[in-house]
């Protein structure tokens, strides 16, 4: 899972940003000013038989500072 969902700079991190776009997902903001530090991301293969999907998740920054569920304040 990504780290960034309990992370309380998502709403404004290009990093997240990038995510958004590789999972086809809305953006929580169409203009992220943070550059987050030496994040790390992790790419998973995912073979569902007729398909093979890609999974990113940051698994570790050093901007990370947390803030657990902030994401699902910020979708109400």
């Amino acid at each position: 899972m990504c780290i960034c969902l309990n992370c309380k700079n998502i709403n404004r991190c290009l990093q997240y940003y990038l995510i958004e776009l590789q999972h086809n997902e809305k953006h929580l903001n169409p203009n992220p000013q943070f550059f987050p530090t030496s994040p790390i991301v992790k790419i998973k293969t995912i073979d569902n038989y007729s398909e093979i999907e890609l999974e990113w998740d940051v698994f570790e920054c050093l901007s990370f500072r947390e803030n657990p569920g902030y994401w699902s304040k910020l979708m109400l």
